[in-house]
């Protein structure tokens, strides 16, 4: 698990949750998020950052990581968002 700040000074959680996801999780007022034609999540921005493309690149665990997917999930507090990142590896 590591914790960055966002540029607001507030915290962004990333946890392994398998071998190709990434969970990131943090309070945050609003967020945008866009969609494709069938529905999926294409784009996701905690207010503050970080913000997530598919396609885009992260690091993590002192490795570079691309996103292939985007899924939200549901949180039962107000303002704390969640989402799980479907990834790959780039050596």
């Amino acid at each position: 698990m590591e914790t960055t700040k966002n540029r607001n000074g507030q915290d962004r959680t990333f946890q392994r949750i398998s071998h190709n996801k990434v969970r990131v999780i943090g309070e945050s007022q609003f967020v945008r998020k866009s969609a494709d034609d069938n529905g999926n999540i294409t784009m996701f921005d905690f207010e503050g950052g970080p913000a997530f493309n598919i396609g885009a690149k992260i690091k993590f665990e002192k490795m570079e990581w691309k996103i292939r997917g985007i899924n939200l999930e549901t949180t039962s507090h107000q303002n704390l968002h969640s989402v799980l990142l479907d990834v790959s590896p780039i050596y």
